[in-house]
């Protein structure tokens, strides 16, 4: 029928190559929306799945590991069992549960992390003696042994150095900054957690707090109060 009875023109290939060249702009659009959807979720997904960076949530059991001690001569990755780890027994490992009886601080880093975990290591070792009541540990994630020997030397840290060879205890606490510090009430319980350096007042005044908060859980718990 012709164009006077109603029906449209037939379309030539210049106008159809018109309109879909008008089309494209709109199906990119699209493309990049729906991609973003994607991505958002997928990010919410991973955020609601996993606990992130330093993700313990405050209140948690730290979880069990024994590691190699920088300075022993146990050479070997980190057991991570839960039932497993507070019973290894050989020379040079470091139990984390053979700390629990005391306010504990551990330092988590990594040798590559921007020149920011040894200076918070260094103030460890200067302000350690002030606390003798607490225990402080570092843990040294994806390092081999003789390096991570040779930085407790180097720098003189007295304290212990774990080694978490294959990142397996960074993983279980979910370390993802360096440094990551945690403090933990006695019986291994996490009071709280700092992602990222901290200079030397505001360290001593986290340990402090740790003590005073650990002093007052106890006489609460000897009371009843939970």
């Amino acid at each position: 029928m012709s164009p006077e009875g109603g029906w449209p023109p037939e379309q030539g290939p210049d106008d159809a190559e018109t309109q879909e060249r008008a089309a494209r702009p709109y199906s990119v659009i699209v493309g990049v929306l729906f991609l973003g959807i994607v991505v958002f979720a997928g990010i919410n997904a991973l955020t609601n799945k996993t606990p992130g960076a330093g993700g313990l949530p405050d209140g948690a059991k730290l979880p069990h590991f024994a590691a190699p001690s920088a300075t022993g001569r146990l050479d070997g990755d980190a057991n991570v069992s839960p039932t497993k780890a507070c019973k290894v027994n050989a020379p040079g490992a470091i139990r984390i549960c053979d700390y629990f009886d005391r306010p504990l601080v551990i330092v988590a880093w990594f040798s590559r992390c921007g020149g920011h975990c040894e200076p918070e290591l260094d103030r460890v070792e200067r302000i350690r003696r002030q606390f003798p009541q607490v225990a402080f540990i570092g843990l040294d994630i994806r390092d081999p042994i003789d390096k991570a020997k040779k930085a407790v030397l180097d720098h003189g840290w007295g304290f212990p150095m774990a080694v978490d060879r294959d990142g397996a205890v960074g993983q279980l606490y979910s370390v993802g900054i360096g440094p990551t510090t945690f403090f933990a009430y006695p019986g291994g319980v996490l009071m709280a957690k700092a992602l990222g350096e901290l200079d030397e007042a505001d360290l001593i005044a986290r340990v402090k707090n740790l003590v005073r908060a650990s002093r007052k859980r106890a006489r609460e718990r000897a009371s009843g109060g939970g």
